[in-house]
């Protein structure tokens, strides 16, 4: 396996250090983790310990207010409300915990989850009139995950009577919706700390601002718990790929206490289908839990997914929750085929490809996975990736972004070759001719050249700095899980520790090592996967390693978990 280029990520001086550990009686390795994410002294205490009297007030959002006393009106008048989700683990998730929260307090909620062939994305007039068709009733309607540039959906339902309320967190188009209000942080400058919201965090502002309008009022939510709904955020959060910082990080963590917890009957039944022990982390949701709820909407029906999350009855939960299992079967076994297709025409150079771009497309691929297989191919290349399917003169695709390069931005240059696009910076879902395809390609790769350098597309392991093997001590380890959770934007600490061995190293399985590493100052037990304990013996390295509490036997013990490591001369 040969090391990659390794960078460290830190922008800290040594002095930081020192004062971060002096202020907050911290040891080394915790300091330097929190100077190398920019984490400024004022604001340890808040990151250390990130508890729910840290979310902001609701009432921040311009018209949230309004949402909130329209939906008690509409409860206090026995009006119908509807909500319109999306069909990812966000919109799902985001769709169930406002319809509990509503529900909980005496509204009668009817939910539509369009269906992403059938209906297409988004809240359209087509997706409006199939969702009223069940719910005729409806005087109040609310998106959750979408809406952002749904002007014709809500100009149509303000003409059947009905007031919408938009919740949403992509990036907007030049044009408002007309609604009641328009909740998304991305279209107000004063929320900047709220950009990097998923869907069903805003849902979850609104949720707030709901229940504190009631409660000011006098109009109810007194009883209502908005912590035991933090497992949805969690989900969504971490399904969608936005940054655990700021108010994320903290939802997310207390969402996964709940999560936990198994409260709901379908909660317990997809952790078990998922065969997930109690102790999750948010690399569980990523791995495990969010493609079984995707599955159901990439090759199935996402109501099963929203049945499962809203069931209360064990029995009916477990029967969910083997058919999601029964839709990522499905969905990896799809997914696999048009992987392996797109990896034949890269070799083959029959793909639009660069240094900076890579496009593949197929004829009738599988609409529902292309987004999993250009999140692979993205990681695999670490280039910008776009993966078509091709169905008649159409092409409709999904596309991932790498460096932080804002996807939505770069598309919008291509713009006049498309019909159809939007997403995150980072994910995108486009539409186009097949004619236009090597245009639109040529059009991309020049934006994205001109936005991105050769060594922004490097693939590098980042590291938070230097350590010595008598920096870990056993405060370090302790003070881990005040770190957690981690994952986008918030990895796991990572430190550089030069001129180690290993005197003793043991098989670990079939594929890992285990044993023992030191420096000059102490040593510890570490565990490397796919590493051969044979290949470590007798030699001496610069390695990359995470500290770890590794639990066997009930029983904690202090480990570094190998990253990546480079022979010395």
């Amino acid at each position: 396996m040969g090391a990659k280029d390794w960078k460290f990520v830190g922008q800290y001086q040594e002095n930081d250090i020192v004062e971060i550990a002096r202020r907050f009686a911290l040891p080394k390795p915790i300091a330097v983790f929190l100077a190398a994410r920019g984490v400024q002294p004022e604001q340890v205490p808040a990151f250390l310990n990130p508890t729910l009297e840290n979310l902001s007030d609701p009432y921040r959002f311009p018209g949230i207010k309004d949402a909130a006393r329209r939906l008690w009106e509409a409860i206090l008048n026995r009006e119908e409300i509807l909500i319109h989700g999306d069909y990812d683990t966000d919109g799902i998730t985001a769709s169930a915990l406002l319809a509990l929260v509503l529900r909980n307090n005496g509204a009668i909620v009817h939910s539509f989850i369009p269906h992403r062939f059938d209906d297409g994305y988004g809240f359209t007039p087509e997706s409006l009139a199939k969702a009223l068709a069940a719910a005729p009733a409806s005087k109040v309607l609310v998106t959750v995950d979408c809406g952002i540039t749904s002007c014709d959906a809500v100009k149509k339902a303000i003409s059947l009577g009905i007031d919408v309320i938009i919740t949403d967190h992509h990036e907007a188009g030049p044009e408002r919706p007309e609604a009641i209000a328009v909740i998304n942080p991305k279209i107000y400058p004063e929320l900047e700390d709220l950009h990097l919201l998923s869907g069903a965090g805003v849902a979850f502002k609104l949720a707030h601002a709901f229940v504190q309008y009631g409660c000011e009022n006098n109009l109810g939510g007194f009883q209502t718990r908005l912590d035991e709904v933090l497992d949805y955020v969690a989900l969504g959060t971490v399904a969608d790929i936005v940054p655990l910082l700021g108010e994320n990080r903290i939802m997310v963590k207390h969402g996964i206490e709940i999560l936990r917890k198994q409260l709901r009957p379908g909660i317990r039944a997809l952790i078990e289908s998922s065969r997930l022990r109690g102790d999750l982390s948010p690399s569980d949701i990523t791995f495990k839990l969010a493609p079984r709820i995707n599955a159901a909407g990439r090759v199935g029906d996402s109501n099963v997914a929203l049945h499962l999350l809203e069931s209360e009855n064990i029995v009916e939960a477990y029967h969910f929750a083997a058919e999601l299992e029964n839709y990522n079967r499905t969905r990896q076994d799809k997914e696999q085929e048009i992987y392996r297709e797109a990896c034949s025409q890269i070799s083959k150079k029959l793909a639009w490809q660069s240094d900076y771009a890579l496009l593949v497309a197929g004829r009738d691929w599988h609409q529902g996975v292309i987004g999993i297989v250009a999140s692979r191919l993205a990681r695999d290349c670490n280039r910008p990736t776009i993966v078509l399917t091709i169905q008649g003169e159409e092409a409709y695709g999904s596309g991932r972004s790498v460096s932080n390069l804002n996807l939505v931005e770069v598309l919008g240059k291509a713009s006049p070759l498309l019909d159809r696009f939007g997403g995150h910076p980072m994910a995108v879902g486009i539409g186009l001719k097949a004619d236009r395809i090597a245009d639109f390609f040529e059009v991309m790769e020049a934006e994205i050249r001109r936005q991105l350098t050769m060594d922004q597309l490097k693939n590098f392991v980042p590291y938070d700095g230097d350590l010595t093997i008598a920096d870990l001590t056993p405060d370090v380890f302790h003070c881990l899980n005040s770190l957690a959770p981690f994952g986008h934007s918030n990895t796991k600490p990572v430190f550089r520790f030069n001129n180690v061995e290993f005197p003793r190293t043991h098989a670990a399985g079939e594929t890992h090592a285990r044993g023992i590493v030191r420096d000059a100052t102490g040593q510890i037990e570490f565990i490397a996967f796919n590493r051969s304990p044979l290949a470590l013996r007798g030699r001496r390295f610069d390695i990359l390693a995470s500290p770890q509490l590794n639990t066997r036997y009930n029983a904690d013990s202090m480990q570094l978990n190998l990253v990546d490591l480079k022979e010395l001369d």
